[in-house]
């Protein structure tokens, strides 16, 4: 297959255009948001890491790179398929020749597989889905991680990680996964800063503290020491030894639900019966799916407990001469759900009352409800499997959180500052006298870059009147 490169060259091809020769290809540079959000991308340097990427590679064809580039594009789509999302991606020049395919590329393609007898079929143009999807299996689990954390890393640098409060939960991905996040939910969106996808249904029996443990210093490597000053962790992920760790080794509180057979939560209750708590009344207003509803609860603290046995033995051991924790009862009046209507927080911080403890848990909603559930409505996470083996999960959740992230980013003031500089960088002859939408034309061995009015006036079509500046309007010939 012989490649064919075509030089910057702008008066050979207004020439060639004024003699009416017709153009190999045309297309727009238009600045859309799927154009802004691969720019965003670019400038969070996600399309750099994926392209140092070392990958079990033992065919010829289009580097693994560029392929890596075009599958971390895809969650921006709209389909969710892969085959659907490739389908609608390559029909966007624009953003291929953003991502680096070159003209040839798009025309043609650039491998000899899935050939037919009759011609490269169109949905092979530039490439077909499964070559995509074989550049997922030819990077491995831990190449994987280390672009989880290379990726992360840029958002703390530019400060896109804000506040200090984090949560940590997990998702079943059908019967097979699970994916388990630790992200910030200081601010208006949350970010998922670590993450690990497990495999089988009892993948994290047993292993749930470790889980939490290993994301945890995976996020104070990126971020720093300091990043994280408080968790909020369900009772799954959180055991007696992690919250002493956290406490006494990391300096991070904790704030976790008790589950009902536990002995501090019948220490609550029996405590509540004797009448040695003093209960307050609260109402809030709690958004599920995008509803609102206003819910009243009671609720009562004590400081001072010690009977989680395994927290108070291994903070003994970090040398805590008093530990003992913090605990609100939640009595739930309206409405009722029997099967919840009494529950417990613990904590190793004394939070100065049980309302204002309550209240500092409640960001741990956003997980589920603007982290999760976006990733399985809005991302098809759980709907949309790419392929069935292992090595195709780990890569499409890597490119998919990322991909989430940039969009998070890409939702606040200065993500958007950062997506135009994307933009800039990725157009190699970005001029801003052409306005937002100029067309690239490829003719012969050259191309140019032109407003739409230049074109007009040299295809013997100029508009009436013109909308650019007096000294840069075209003049016909």
């Amino acid at each position: 297959m012989r490649r064919t490169w075509y030089r910057h060259d702008q008066q050979a091809v207004v020439d060639a255009l004024r003699r009416g020769e017709r153009p190999d290809m045309a297309t727009t540079m238009a600045s859309g948001p799927l154009d802004e959000l691969v720019g965003l991308h670019e400038a969070l340097g996600i399309f750099e890491i994926l392209d140092g990427l070392p990958t079990t590679r033992r065919r010829r064809g289009i580097e693994d790179g560029l392929l890596l580039r075009t599958l971390a594009t895809l969650p921006f789509v709209e389909q969710g398929s892969l085959s659907g999302a490739a389908g609608q991606l390559f029909g966007e020049p624009a953003i291929l020749l953003h991502l680096g395919f070159s003209p040839l590329q798009i025309e043609i393609g650039d491998n000899e597989r899935y050939r037919h007898p009759g011609g490269r079929k169109a949905e092979s143009l530039p490439c077909h889905a499964d070559t995509l999807r074989d550049a997922l299996r030819r990077v491995e689990n831990k190449v994987w991680l280390r672009a989880q954390q290379l990726g992360v890393k840029p958002l703390y640098q530019r400060g896109l990680v804000r506040g200090r409060v984090y949560a940590i939960d997990g998702t079943g991905l059908g019967n097979d996964y699970r994916l388990v996040c630790l992200v910030c939910v200081s601010a208006e969106r949350p970010v998922i800063v670590a993450w690990r996808l497990l495999e089988g249904q009892a993948s994290e029996k047993g292993k749930e503290a470790a889980v939490t443990r290993e994301l945890i210093e995976q996020a104070l490597a990126l971020g720093g020491e300091d990043v994280m000053d408080l968790l909020l962790a369900d009772a799954l992920y959180a055991d007696g030894p992690l919250l002493a760790w956290l406490k006494y080794q990391k300096g991070i509180d904790v704030l976790v639900p008790i589950p009902a057979d536990r002995d501090l939560h019948q220490d609550m209750m029996g405590l509540a019966r004797g009448g040695l708590l003093k209960f307050r009344h609260h109402s809030y207003v709690r958004t599920v799916q995008g509803h609102k509803g206003r819910r009243k609860i009671e609720v009562a603290a004590q400081d001072g407990l010690t009977s989680w046995d395994s927290f108070v033995k291994a903070a003994r051991g970090y040398g805590a001469e008093d530990p003992h924790l913090w605990a609100c009862l939640i009595h739930e009046l309206e409405p009722r759900d029997l099967k919840s209507e009494w529950w417990t927080l613990a904590s190793t911080r004394p939070w100065p009352t049980p309302v204002v403890g309550f209240q500092s848990f409640r960001p741990r909603w956003h997980i589920e409800n603007d982290a999760y559930r976006e990733l399985k409505e809005g991302w098809r996470l759980e709907s949309q499997r790419w392929g069935r083996d292992p090595a195709t999960q780990y890569g499409r959740i890597t490119l998919i959180c990322l991909a989430f992230n940039t969009a998070q980013v890409y939702l606040s003031r200065s993500g958007a500052r950062a997506a135009a500089q994307g933009i800039r960088r990725l157009r190699r002859q970005y001029r801003p006298e052409l306005g937002t939408a100029p067309v690239v034309i490829y003719i012969g061995p050259a191309y140019a870059v032109l407003p739409v009015e230049q074109l007009l006036v040299l295809l013997d079509a100029s508009p009436r009147h013109s909308l650019l500046p007096f000294q840069i309007r075209p003049r016909a010939p």
